[in-house]
């Protein structure tokens, strides 16, 4: 699980994926006199953001903390990026405050259940196993539903999307919407031909092709009977084309592939065609949003760095 280590404390910014500081001559770099090793890492400050300092013990503390290992090479220009979300993380949190966002206990314990939720295992028992402090990466988690919140007020509420937006882009990006023949395909794979030819047997027998798929396949869909779901020619291994040859309900023959034998059997098939757009006008509706919420947090978040104050000293980072 990579949540804790990355993503719980630097998150929604790194989501977003937006390099607001791309290089460090975007913030005021400060002089540096003295030799690197004669001040100790608790103390050095490696950032200040309207007087609030980074350490280097900080730093080293949280980039530690994300498992990113990089090549030697490479390191230190890592490390300034990181530097940098660290500054664009502290920025947003000052301005929740400015904006009086409260985040309650109960909302952190909401948080930890759904992660314990999703990943069937305490949240403790995970982060120790990965040696992350518990009550640190609760801290974490405070910060980013802080951030969360202010990015939802003062960005993602701001942006709308028209149903007029929606019919203008299906109009202009027409041929996004052509969909190839699809077909719905089941399939039994084994790791031998002649566990293949028993299959075979079984199924001329009369024994149910998803019932058999459950109790003989290897594949990880055979808990669903074999059920592939739809797919297009191109979108499977090269192998798998042989069911667009087959009629409704045909089975294949044995089929190698370097995952074993397959047999396939064809439980539908969709013609060729335009996707509607009453069918496409929700993940339309999705991407346009996402379009414009990316375009206004840049605007915002320049915004932001333009009323707030900046000093940095990236050679502290060479320690």
């Amino acid at each position: 699980m990579n949540i804790p280590r990355l993503t719980n404390y630097l998150a929604p910014v790194l989501l977003l994926g937006l390099l607001f500081f791309g290089c460090k001559k975007k913030v005021e770099e400060k002089p540096q006199s003295s030799p690197v090793s004669t001040v100790s890492a608790a103390i050095r400050v490696v950032a200040t953001v309207n007087g609030d300092p980074i350490t280097l013990a900080e730093f080293q503390e949280r980039f530690g903390r994300t498992g990113i290992k990089p090549e030697r090479e490479a390191e230190l220009e890592i490390k300034v990026e990181f530097l940098n979300r660290l500054i664009e993380r502290k920025m947003m949190l000052f301005e929740a405050q400015r904006k009086r966002i409260k985040v309650g206990l109960p909302e952190i314990n909401k948080k930890m259940e759904a992660l314990r939720t999703e990943y069937g295992k305490d949240i403790k028992d995970l982060l120790a196993s990965q040696g992350v402090d518990f009550e640190k990466w609760k801290s974490d988690v405070w910060e980013d539903i802080m951030i969360e919140r202010l990015i939802a007020s003062e960005v993602n509420r701001h942006v709308t999307v028209l149903p007029a937006d929606v019919r203008r882009y299906y109009q202009a990006n027409s041929q996004e919407f052509e969909k190839p023949e699809q077909a719905r395909v089941r399939q039994i794979v084994v790791a031998t031909e002649e566990d293949a030819r028993k299959v075979e047997e079984l199924l001329r027998a009369g024994t149910d092709f998803a019932t058999l798929a459950r109790e003989k396949s290897t594949a990880p869909e055979a808990e669903r009977g074999g059920d592939l779901g739809y797919f297009a020619m191109g979108e499977m291994p090269a192998e798998f084309n042989v069911v667009f040859g087959l009629p409704k309900g045909g089975i294949s023959g044995i089929v190698k592939s370097p995952y074993g034998f397959h047999v396939f059997k064809l439980e539908d098939k969709r013609r060729a065609g335009r996707i509607g757009l009453d069918e496409a006008s929700k993940a339309i509706a999705e991407k346009l949003r996402r379009e414009k919420e990316d375009t206004r947090y840049k605007q915002w978040l320049k915004e932001l760095r333009s009323r707030t104050k900046f000093e940095v000293n990236y050679q502290a980072l060479q320690q």
